[in-house]
């Protein structure tokens, strides 16, 4: 059985770099000697995804515009982690910015590799239970988020998104 070795990488250069992502194009060679390039890397900032519950048990959920995919869909309160700040961090505040909800409790699920094959990130996922709303969205220009309460019961069906599913399955485990 051959052994499994990480690739070496000789070269790497800078493709795109700006405030959300961040692309590299490595030259790598692996254990046999092959040369592999280019290889593209993206390094977005870490990724929160939270299941909330509000007091009754009953999921809120976000459903937004999704351009990679050309969807509206539906999904868990979710987004990137800012510089210096930390993941449970990030989900109180995307919890209050794009539901206007705060959580009693956020229990930490664990992280997640986003696509370890091309991708340096990980998601955060989080449950928040007990939540209460307490203000308006604070939504950035760009977004339009429609906030849903629905029953926790078949909701996996309506989320699109694998790591949106894994949240409610980790979450679900939790309950």
């Amino acid at each position: 059985m051959p052994e499994v070795r990480p690739w070496r990488v000789v070269d790497s250069d800078t493709v795109v770099a700006d405030r959300w992502i961040r692309l590299r194009a490595d030259t790598c060679v692996d254990a046999s000697g092959q040369t592999i390039a280019p290889y593209y890397v993206l390094e977005p900032a870490e990724w929160i995804s939270v299941l909330a519950l509000n007091p009754e048990g009953e999921a809120i959920v976000v459903e937004e515009y999704r351009h990679g995919a050309g969807i509206v869909a539906l999904g868990t309160i979710g987004g990137a982690v800012e510089s210096g700040e930390s993941p449970l961090d990030a989900a109180a505040r995307e919890l209050r910015e794009e539901t206007g909800y705060e959580a009693r409790e956020i229990v930490d699920l664990g992280a997640t590799w986003a696509n370890f094959g091309n991708h340096t990130n990980r998601v955060h996922h989080f449950l928040a239970r007990d939540c209460m709303l307490v203000c308006a969205q604070s939504l950035d220009d760009s977004e339009t988020i429609a906030v849903h309460v629905l029953p926790m019961d078949g909701l996996d069906e309506h989320l699109s998104q694998s790591y949106h599913q894994l949240t409610w399955h980790k979450a679900l485990a939790r309950l």
